[in-house]
């Protein structure tokens, strides 16, 4: 299934990798965060699965960063 705003999701999906990163987190380093393996964070990573809401909360709060800031963030950076 693909989002109906691939745009919009493409850079919120940027965001959080970025947002992992700054964060001196690695994929497995995240996974293992919410007992799930790498491979969970690769695959919505590079958009071969899509994010729930309850997922997207639970991922941010694990990195450390503020769930509606980084999607305020996404909306300026897809629409400009």
């Amino acid at each position: 299934m693909a989002s109906f705003y691939p745009h919009l999701y493409q850079t919120v999906l940027a965001l959080l990798v970025e947002a992992r990163e700054r964060a001196g987190l690695s994929r497995a380093e995240l996974g293992a965060r919410f007992g799930l393996t790498e491979q969970f964070v690769i695959s919505y990573e590079d958009g071969s699965r899509l994010l729930d809401p309850a997922e997207y909360l639970a991922i941010c709060r694990a990195i450390g960063v503020d769930p509606y800031a980084l999607l305020h963030e996404a909306e300026k950076s897809a629409d400009g």
